[in-house]
């Protein structure tokens, strides 16, 4: 008889899958952005990287940080998987609709949506990136990292064909609204999938599923560190736009965009890390060390990958780019080995289910960020935004170090269960 999969063996399995979505997203994500300088006016480029994040952050909102508990609790709910997932659609749908519109109404984005058309294309967007988004967190939860990095590998591709068709008209209504309706279908896709998955569950019992006071405790906390970690995405492209323009906002945004791959590459490693810790049957002890050497790994490809890939990667854009952004992914490759011990401990606090400091902590990120940015973009240009995130990630370390060390050490003497043999 074949032996089982250790939950050392998926933990290997799925953090690669997930890996290989980060890299394969950030790299295909770096293809689309310079494809488009080359087609496109800088400007409207600029507008749309600006219309993008915006929509993205607002999906991001509109999920409710339902991500986290799909990835902590999936695993142990059984019989109310289908439930919970189909809740959770039905209900984000609802909240994007609503955001969407009133970012519309409200005015907020006047400045990067000129007709009507626009503006509504712009609240299908946030429903539609917010069914995408929080897929990645479902499947991950229902150990189907595999199907992660297809959909988002798959979607980056194919988004950038219209960029290279569709260029009778060089606005950047043809970028957002090629790349909305690609991200429909390839979501269409994820959720099937999802619910056939979750189908095959129905005979599973839940009963290491937490009660309903203890989901929701656990699901504010992760909501309010949502909304806080929200501001920082939405707040800066905005904030470089109003006073730098929007061609500064498309050399910020490439290197952004190469810092945010980092991001997600040192998520992807933490999510399934979080996903198998999380069975009651796991070697905590076992799948800590491992996920400690492949973290240390991913942060040194992340931080190299930034202070010598990033600045070649804008210089074959164009000297612009490099003469702008350079300094920038210098100071976030420095700011990238300071999250990532930062989100060790918020890994760590999951699993444990101690999440105020946390929470606190988010905020201060999120405070420090903003308001360094916002005072340091005028003297330093881009690289003031770099000098405020890597600010704002000591601070927060400081906070977290006492009690990161002390988690690390008591999942560390956790006894290790008995393996099944056979």
């Amino acid at each position: 008889m074949s032996r089982r999969p250790s939950g050392r063996d998926l933990l290997v399995r799925n953090a690669s899958a997930l890996m290989l979505s980060s890299v394969g997203t950030g790299a295909l994500g770096l293809v689309y952005w310079i494809i488009a300088e080359h087609h496109f006016p800088t400007s409207e480029v600029g507008r749309a990287s600006a219309i993008i994040s915006s929509a993205t952050v607002l999906s991001s909102l509109a999920c409710l940080s339902l991500g986290g508990a799909y990835q902590r609790f999936l695993p142990v709910s059984g019989d109310r998987t289908v439930r919970l997932l189909l809740g959770g659609h039905l209900l984000i749908t609802a909240t994007a609709t609503l955001l969407g519109t009133g970012f519309v109404l409200l005015g907020f984005g006047d400045r990067l949506l000129f007709s009507t058309g626009e503006r509504w294309g712009f609240v299908a967007m946030v429903i539609v990136f917010a069914q995408y988004a929080i897929c990645d967190p479902i499947l991950t939860g229902l150990r189907q990292a595999p199907a992660v990095a297809a959909k988002n590998i798959g979607l980056s591709a194919i988004k950038i064909v219209p960029l290279v068709v569709i260029t009778a008209t060089p606005t950047a209504f043809v970028i957002t609204g090629s790349w909305a309706v690609a991200a429909a279908v390839i979501t269409a896709i994820a959720i099937f999938h999802g619910f056939r998955v979750a189908l095959r569950r129905r005979d599973e019992s839940h009963a290491l599923l937490p009660g309903g006071r203890e989901l929701l405790s656990f699901q504010s906390a992760f909501f309010a560190m949502m909304l806080v970690s929200s501001v920082t995405p939405l707040v800066l492209p905005l904030l470089v736009v109003h006073q730098a323009g929007t061609t500064q906002n498309a050399y910020f945004n490439l290197a952004w965009t190469m810092c945010s791959a980092v991001g997600l590459l040192r998520a992807a490693v933490g999510s399934a890390f979080v996903v198998e810790a999380a069975l009651p049957d796991a070697d905590r002890p076992a799948l800590l060390r491992r996920f400690g050497r492949m973290l240390a790994a991913v942060t040194a490809l992340g931080a190299g990958g930034l202070a010598i890939g990033g600045p070649l990667v804008l210089w074959f854009t164009g000297p612009d780019y490099l003469h702008a952004a350079a300094p920038l992914m210098m100071v976030m490759a420095v700011d990238s080995i300071v999250q990532t011990c930062v989100t060790t401990y918020y890994l760590v606090a999951q699993l444990q289910r101690r999440l105020r400091l946390m929470v606190a902590a988010q905020i201060v990120v999120m405070v420090l960020t903003v308001g360094g940015s916002a005072v340091l973009l005028a003297p330093l240009g881009l690289v003031g935004v770099a000098v405020g995130s890597l600010s704002a990630s000591v601070v927060a370390l400081l906070i977290v170090a006492r009690p990161l060390v002390r988690g690390i050490r008591e999942m560390a003497t956790v006894e290790r269960p008995v393996e099944p043999v056979g």
